[in-house]
């Protein structure tokens, strides 16, 4: 097989193209970064494998085993790999009234609480926005939250008045 020409003339004649940042080992790239979600800390990327927490901030020793990390579509930030498989459920619920219960892989939010379907029967991400449910321990069942909480706070009620 020839080698590609595009490539090897940009190789060549792009000097951006002739280093890569980080530390090459065995041919691959490793990085590290300092975070502060979602635990202040040392965390590597791993090729293949993806981000890992190696050294928590405040701890003599580096990590007996690198924890995986997984970045959180719904939440919009990294959490823990072992986090994210906790909060996450199966049930079957009806969608719309008189269809088939549809089966989904829902979410739990940081309230603790309220529940988003995120992923379909097949797996397959669903985009939001994302109506809430809340999981009834009784039937253990998903219900729907029909009205928002009386406990909510206005935004304007939170952002202080220049006025005083």
């Amino acid at each position: 097989m020839a080698p590609n020409l595009f490539l090897c003339l940009r190789t060549v004649f792009c000097p951006t193209y002739w280093f890569q940042r980080g530390e090459r080992i065995q041919g691959s790239i490793h990085k590290e970064e300092h975070w502060e979600s979602p635990v202040p800390g040392i965390y590597k990327y791993i090729p293949g494998r993806g981000w890992h927490l190696v050294y928590k901030d405040g701890n003599e020793y580096d990590e007996k085993v690198p924890v995986p990390v997984v970045y959180c579509r719904i939440l919009h930030r990294y959490m823990f790999e072992y986090e994210l498989e906790d909060r996450c459920r199966w049930h079957s619920v009806t969608v719309h009234e008189g269809a088939k219960p549809e089966r989904y892989l829902f979410f739990r939010l940081d309230d603790g609480d309220t529940w988003v379907a995120g992923w379909d029967a097949k797996g397959k991400f669903i985009p939001g926005p994302y109506q809430k449910w809340y999981y009834d321990s009784e039937t253990q069942t998903m219900r729907r939250v029909l009205f928002p909480d009386s406990t909510n706070v206005s935004r304007a009620s939170i952002v202080p008045s220049k006025l005083g």
